[in-house]
C-alpha cells in the first residue's frame, strides 16, 4: 500500500484528535452514541479509508493498539471502584440472581446458534459469554438522561450491568486457559494458571491494604495533590503490569486494583484522578478497533452482518424479559429492560481483540463480531423506542398490594413524586391540614418519609390503575412533582382524560417543558427554578441597598411578563414574544432604606460619591479667573 508521506508522532496525534473532534459530536447529535463515533473515526483513519493513502501507523493499526489498550486499563479500574461490598450487598439479589441468570441463559442461545454453526468449543464459549455482555457506558447513559437510576426497571438494569462487569474478570481468565496458544507453546497448564492468579490477586490485596493507604494518607497529610494523581496512575499500572508478568491479563490487574480500593476513604480522589486519562485513551481504543474493521469482507457479507445484529438483539431481549419477569417486574418493566440491555458491549472488543493474539479467533472473524457489536450498539436508542411503545400493549397488571383501595376516602391533593420538589410542596400541604396521598416508585424516599408520618406509597403514576387505586378520582388536585419531564407529561395525559373533576398541578422542567403542559390543558404549572431564582435576585438587589418595596415591585413585574411571554409562545412557539419583551421597565426609585442600613451596606461607595459631590459643589462656587496678562517682551 502505497503512502504520500511518512507522518511523525505529534501530527499523527493531530489527526487523531481532529477525526474524532469532527465525528464524534456528529454521531452524538444523530443519537448513535460517541462510542459508535469513535468507531466510525477509526474506520475513516484506517487503511480501508484514508489511512492507505497516509502510511503507517494508520494503515498498520495493530502498532497503535497497546496504546489504546491503556484506556481499557483505566475503564476497568473504575468499574472495580465501583464494586464496594456495601453496593454488592445491598443489590445482592438482583445482581447474583438476575444478573446471573441473564448471562446464562444469553450465552445458550447463543452458543447454540454457535456451536451449530461449527465453530469449537473454545471458541463458542468466548464469544458466547461475551456477547452476553451488555454495554455499561450507553446503557447507563440512557439511564441517566432519562433519570430513571433509582426506579425498579433502573436499579434492576444497574445489577445486571454490574454482575456483566464482573464477568469480564471470568472470562479474561477463561481465555487465558483454554486459548490453542497456551497449549501448543505448552507454558502452563490451566491448574497452574489459575494457582497462579490466585496468588496474583492475594498480593495485590495484601499490597493495597498494607502499603496503598498508607502512602495515600502520607500524600493527603502533606498536601501533594500531583502525587496522589501519580500515585494512581502507578497502581493502575503497576497491576496491570504484574498480571501482564505472569502471563495473566493487564486488564484484569486493573479491575482488581478497583477492587481492592474500592473500601478506601481516597476513592472519589482517585476515581477523579484516573477519569480524565480514561476518557481520552478509552476513545482512543475505539478509535483503534474502529482501524482494524475490514471493510471489504463486512461489505461483502453485509446482510449477514444485519441478520446476526438483529438476531443478537432479539435473544437477548427474550433472555432479559423472561428473567425480569421470573423475578418480579411487570410485563412493561420486563420488555423496557430487555430493550435496554438487547445490545452487545464495549469489551467485546477487547476480548475479541485479545483472541486473535491467542489464536482463538482469525481476523476475519474478529472483523465480522467488531461490526455486529458496532450495530447493535447503533441500534440500542432503536429497541429502547420499540420497547417503550410496546410495553403499554401489554395486558396491565395487578395493583401492587402495598397500595390500599382508597375508594372510600376522600383525599385533597395527591401527589405523585416525593423528590426534593414534593417534599417541599408536601411539607405546606401538611402543615396546612389537607388530606395528602403520595405516590413515589424510590423505595429510599418512602422509607424515609414514613418515618415522618406521610401517607406515602409505593406506585408508578403512569400507570392508570395505580391512580385510580391510590383515590385520584376522589382528589381535589392532582400534583405532579416527579424529575423528569417526559413522565410528567405522560402522567398529565392520563389524569386531564382520566380525571376531569380534578384540577392538575405540574412542575415544569424548563419553559419549553412549560409551554407543553399549558397546551395539555394543565391549570397550574411552575418551572422548577423559577421561583428560587427570582427570590435569589431579589435578595442580591437588597443586599446592594435597593429599597425592600421596589425589589417586590421589580419581581411583580417580572412574573406579570414571564406569564404574558408564555401565552406568546403558548400559541406562536418557543422565540415568539421576544421582541416585545426583553426587559422589564420598572422606574428606578431613589432609596428609601434607613441611612444607617444604606451606609452599613455600601460605606466605600457613599464615601466615595460624597467626595466627588463636595468636588464638584467647590468647583462651582469659584468664580472664573482671568488669565493673568503676559509680560512685556524685550
Amino acid at each position: 500500500m502505497n503512502s504520500l508521506h511518512q507522518l511523525d508522532f505529534v501530527t499523527d496525534t493531530m489527526l487523531f484528535l481532529s477525526m474524532a473532534i469532527l465525528v464524534v459530536p456528529l454521531a452524538k447529535l444523530i443519537r448513535v452514541g460517541t462510542i459508535v463515533g469513535y468507531l466510525i473515526a477509526g474506520v475513516v483513519l484506517g487503511p480501508w479509508g484514508i489511512g492507505q493513502y497516509l502510511g503507517s501507523p494508520f494503515s498498520t493499526p495493530d502498532q497503535l493498539r497497546p496504546v489504546g489498550e491503556l484506556g481499557v486499563i483505566m475503564l476497568l479500574f473504575l468499574i472495580g471502584l465501583e464494586l464496594n461490598p456495601s453496593r454488592l450487598w445491598a443489590l445482592r439479589k438482583e445482581i447474583f440472581g438476575s444478573g446471573s441468570a441473564q448471562v446464562a441463559m444469553s450465552a445458550l442461545l447463543i452458543g447454540a446458534v454457535l456451536y451449530f454453526a461449527g465453530l469449537s468449543w473454545q471458541t463458542t464459549v468466548i464469544i458466547a459469554l461475551s456477547l452476553a455482555l451488555s454495554s455499561t457506558a450507553l446503557s447507563m447513559r440512557i439511564l441517566q438522561g432519562r433519570g430513571e437510576q433509582t426506579t425498579p426497571m433502573g436499579q434492576t438494569s444497574v445489577a445486571i450491568l454490574l454482575f456483566q462487569d464482573m464477568m469480564i474478570v471470568p472470562i479474561l481468565a477463561l481465555m487465558a486457559i483454554v486459548a490453542p496458544v497456551a497449549f501448543e507453546t505448552g507454558q502452563r497448564a490451566g491448574w497452574e494458571t489459575a494457582l497462579i492468579m490466585a496468588s496474583t490477586v492475594l498480593l495485590l490485596v495484601a499490597i493495597g491494604r498494607y502499603l496503598l493507604t498508607p502512602m495515600f494518607q502520607l500524600f493527603a497529610r502533606i498536601g501533594a495533590r500531583e502525587m496522589m494523581t501519580a500515585s494512581a496512575l502507578l497502581t493502575v499500572l503497576g497491576a496491570a503490569a504484574l498480571m501482564k508478568a505472569v502471563g495473566l491479563s493487564s486488564a484484569l490487574g486493573a479491575f482488581i486494583a478497583g477492587v481492592m480500593l474500592a473500601e478506601s476513604s481516597f476513592r472519589h480522589e482517585l476515581e477523579a484522578n484516573v477519569e480524565p486519562f480514561r476518557g481520552l485513551l478509552l476513545g482512543f481504543f475505539f478509535i483503534t478497533v474502529g482501524m482494524s474493521i475490514d471493510l471489504n469482507f463486512v461489505y461483502q457479507n453485509w446482510v449477514m452482518v444485519l441478520a446476526c445484529s438483529f438476531g443478537l438483539m432479539l435473544f437477548k431481549c427474550l433472555s432479559v424479559f423472561a428473567v425480569t419477569r421470573v423475578s418480579g417486574h411487570t410485563a412493561q418493566n420486563s420488555l423496557e429492560i430487555g430493550g435496554l440491555l438487547a445490545q452487545a458491549g464495549e469489551f467485546g472488543f477487547v476480548i475479541f481483540s485479545a483472541s486473535v493474539a491467542v489464536g482463538l479467533l482469525n481476523p476475519h472473524q474478529n472483523s465480522l463480531l467488531s461490526a455486529i457489536i458496532s450495530f447493535t450498539m447503533a441500534f440500542t436508542l432503536l429497541s429502547v423506542y420499540i420497547t417503550q411503545r410496546l410495553g403499554p400493549l401489554l395486558r396491565p397488571e395487578p395493583v401492587k398490594p402495598d397500595i390500599p383501595n382508597t375508594d372510600g376516602d376522600r383525599t385533597n391533593v395527591l401527589v405523585v413524586g416525593f423528590g426534593r420538589f414534593g417534599q417541599l410542596a408536601c411539607q405546606m400541604l401538611i402543615a396546612q391540614g389537607s388530606t395528602v396521598t403520595v405516590l413515589d416508585v424510590d423505595a429510599q424516599h418512602i422509607r424515609e418519609a414514613s418515618r415522618f408520618g406521610y401517607r406515602i406509597f409505593y406506585g408508578d403514576g403512569k400507570r392508570l390503575n395505580v391512580l385510580r387505586a391510590a383515590g385520584a378520582e376522589n382528589a381535589s388536585i392532582i400534583a405532579i412533582c416527579t424529575e423528569r419531564a417526559e413522565t410528567t407529561s405522560q402522567i398529565v395525559r392520563i389524569a386531564k382524560s382520566q380525571f376531569p373533576l380534578a384540577k392538575i398541578f405540574a412542575r415544569a422542567r424548563d419553559r419549553r417543558h412549560a409551554i407543553q403542559l399549558l397546551t395539555l390543558g394543565t391549570d397550574y404549572q411552575l418551572r422548577e427554578t423559577l421561583e428560587s431564582a427570582l427570590e435569589f435576585g431579589r435578595e442580591i438587589l437588597e443586599a446592594l441597598g435597593e429599597d425592600e418595596e421596589h425589589t417586590y415591585e421589580i419581581l411583580a413585574e417580572l412574573r406579570r411578563r414571564d406569564a404574558e411571554l408564555l401565552a406568546l409562545q403558548q400559541v406562536g412557539g418557543l422565540y415568539a414574544g421576544y421582541k416585545q419583551f426583553k426587559m422589564p421597565n420598572v422606574p428606578v426609585k431613589p432609596l428609601t432604606r434607613p441611612k444607617s442600613e444604606s451606609r452599613a451596606l455600601n460605606e466605600p461607595a457613599r464615601r466615595l460619591a460624597e467626595a466627588e459631590k463636595q468636588s464638584m459643589k467647590e468647583h462651582a462656587e469659584r468664580p472664573e479667573e482671568s488669565p493673568s496678562p503676559k509680560p512685556p517682551s524685550d
